[in-house]
């Protein structure tokens, strides 16, 4: 049995073969991201998803297409209404929206457990009122939803 630590820089590399386009997205924004496949990809297995987040680091108003427990595991996060603390929960059922939250001062790490695979790189923002799918294992789509994001922020 592997033991692992979110502070070894290696972990942050942990990543089935072919989504590795979604850690190099987090590349120079001080975060990272690790994928943990909890069974065969191809029967569309729960995935858990480290996410670890730079300070005030926004993640956009976004769902997924899947049951979706998260659990904050380092610093805090800004969900709107409060802000959430180590050891602080989220659950959403499918197509869910929910966001944007705020990474704190000290940013955050989360560990988002998805009930099926696809759905954990897949999302759905809700940009300026309109629905945009993405799935951010393909080239471009990380980005693509960030600009997408920026432009709605500066036409509204």
């Amino acid at each position: 049995m592997p033991f692992m630590s979110i502070t070894d820089p290696e972990f942050w590399k942990i990543c089935p073969q072919g989504l590795e386009l979604i850690p190099k997205s987090m590349e120079g924004t001080g975060g990272g991201v690790a994928y943990f496949v909890m069974g065969d990809r191809k029967e569309d297995a729960p995935t858990v998803v480290a996410l670890k987040m730079a300070p005030n680091w926004v993640l956009p108003r976004h769902a997924h297409d899947c049951y979706r427990f998260e659990v904050i595991v380092q610093g805090t996060l800004d969900v709107g209404d409060r802000i959430l603390k180590v050891g602080d929960v989220m659950v959403s059922e499918p197509n869910t929206f929910y966001g944007p939250h705020i990474a704190g001062p000290e940013g955050c790490t989360t560990f988002e457990i998805f009930s099926n695979h696809h759905a954990s790189h897949e999302a759905m923002l809700d940009i300026a009122g309109i629905v945009h799918k993405f799935d951010v294992s393909q080239p471009g789509a990380f980005q693509e939803m960030m600009d997408a994001q920026d432009n709605a922020k500066k036409s509204a």
